[in-house]
């Protein structure tokens, strides 16, 4: 099993935080967003050298923190699908892949590691539907859809997900026909979805998401961080 961590992105609307640093290395604690997501990884299971790092905007102070580095120079030109795809051109694994500004415990992980099921989303039941990414499922659990557009599910994704080895060629040229465009690596999921079943995997264990500086606000009382 291999990690995956998108860190591409610069983080704009948490402002005066970031202060011309990636939104991953805002301080949580005494450590950082990105470095508390690579012990909690290590912590369940997945060995240091294969935790892999795609940073963009202003990379170069990643490379102290992560283990290994993948750099995406059109960070500013496209979106995570481009990342993704960059990432996985070289790996043949089962793949655990998250974003780099997510808070969350070791159970979390846990819970996703331990399913039997190849190929998993985790989402949380959420009325919140603002910037949200909702998940379509048939009566089996199974998604069928999922993206921004998909907004009235009632379940959330959290951007953490489990994919096969055997699933992976089909992922990696689905997001090498989307990554031209500034799409999302949700899109490719969604075309692949029907030959390679997802399941869709509810948590209820604690979770957070930054994009804003209230998320940011919340998720240090949530955890107990300041």
């Amino acid at each position: 099993m291999k990690a995956i961590i998108l860190a591409a992105g610069q983080g704009k609307r948490l402002g005066q935080y970031t202060q011309g640093k990636p939104k991953c290395l805002l301080p949580l604690g005494q450590e950082t967003i990105l470095s508390r997501e690579v012990r909690l990884l290590q912590e369940a299971g997945i060995a240091e050298e294969d935790i892999y790092v795609v940073g963009g905007y202003r990379y170069d102070l990643l490379q102290e923190h992560v283990p290994n580095l993948i750099v995406n120079t059109l960070y500013d030109k496209k979106e995570n699908s481009y990342s993704l795809g960059l990432a996985l051109e070289s790996m043949d694994d089962d793949i655990l892949i998250l974003d780099a500004d997510l808070c969350f415990e070791v159970d979390l992980l846990q819970e996703l590691l331990l399913s039997p099921d190849p190929n998993i989303l985790m989402s949380k039941v959420s009325d919140d539907l603002e910037e949200s990414t909702g998940i379509v499922t048939d009566a089996a659990g199974y998604v069928t859809a999922i993206g921004k557009q998909y907004m009235n599910t009632g379940l959330v994704y959290i951007s953490i997900f489990k994919i096969a080895r055997e699933t992976i060629p089909a992922f990696r040229e689905a997001l090498l026909d989307e990554r031209h465009g500034a799409t999302w690596y949700t899109a490719a999921i969604t075309n692949i979805c029907k030959e390679f079943p997802f399941v869709n995997l509810v948590t209820a264990k604690k979770w957070h998401e930054i994009d804003f500086v209230e998320d940011y606000l919340e998720t240090i009382k949530l955890f107990g961080l300041d």
